[in-house]
């Protein structure tokens, strides 16, 4: 199993000092190219990774997609959000706080995993799909149901990416402990862990910050590592604390160091 982390300052500081190993770089599209070009000549032997999110069934999304593999041409597959539900729906609540009736569950699922084909036909590189947090506690489960996550993984053959935040936010939904939630999906076929710190929001409800990992998160990752046989274990910690970046980093060798 290897080590990356995603794009900071904080981490590209303690790198170049020496401070920090790890064996690749995640990049997301909210990125300039620019900017993986200038830190591709600081750190030419370092492997950058993209991981997309979102995906979107268009020629121009598309052209997007090859501009950032080119620039992370280590890139091991194209890594996307495992997400039924349909970008309306999602961005009408994330933006605007609007729970928009439906849709139909059945069709939109089929209508993923069409996109999902779509997607593989259109690049080289194997496609691996992110579980996802639930979006309400009441509405739209349907997108982190186990059984559909089953359903498209083996409709489409693709891998899992198992995001371990995103999974404490879907067990909480339904009332029940993350385990016993990450228990009904198909851990035979994870590729690679994501890992970051959720936080309690002013609802109660937990939220993806991308803060430093508590004992729980940690507690849950040596759970999910004696069930998975991932290639990749992935930090995503949004922050530029180096201090918090490098202790992250020295507690999770020891997991590496295990597999």
């Amino acid at each position: 199993m290897k080590f990356s982390i995603n794009h900071s300052e904080a981490a590209l500081a303690l790198i170049q000092a020496g401070e920090l190993q790890v064996d690749a770089v995640e990049w997301v599209d909210n990125l300039p190219l620019s900017l993986i070009a200038e830190t591709r000549a600081l750190f030419p032997g370092l492997a950058f990774h993209f991981h997309p999110g979102r995906f979107h069934r268009t020629q121009s999304w598309l052209a997007h997609l090859q501009d950032y593999l080119q620039a992370c041409p280590q890139s091991p597959h194209v890594s996307v959000h495992l997400a039924p539900l349909p970008w309306l729906w999602t961005s009408a609540f994330m933006r605007r706080g609007r729970l928009l009736p439906g849709p139909l569950p059945g069709l939109s699922v089929r209508g993923f995993i069409r996109d999902v084909k779509w997607l593989q036909r259109s690049t080289d590189i194997p496609l691996i799909l992110e579980n996802m947090p639930a979006l309400h506690p009441k509405r739209y489960l349907f997108e982190s149901d186990p059984a559909v996550l089953q359903s498209v993984l083996e409709e489409t053959g693709c891998n899992l990416l198992l995001d371990l935040a995103h999974a404490r936010i879907a067990a909480q939904a339904r009332g029940i402990s993350p385990e016993t939630y990450l228990s009904g999906l198909p851990l035979e076929k994870t590729a690679q862990i994501h890992l970051a710190g959720v936080r309690t929001g002013r609802d109660g409800r937990l939220f993806d910050a991308h803060e430093t990992l508590t004992d729980e998160d940690y507690h849950l990752l040596n759970w999910a590592l004696e069930r998975t046989q991932p290639a990749w274990l992935t930090l995503e910690y949004f922050r530029e604390d180096k201090r918090a970046v490098a202790e992250q980093v020295r507690r999770l060798q020891s997991y590496l160091d295990q597999k």
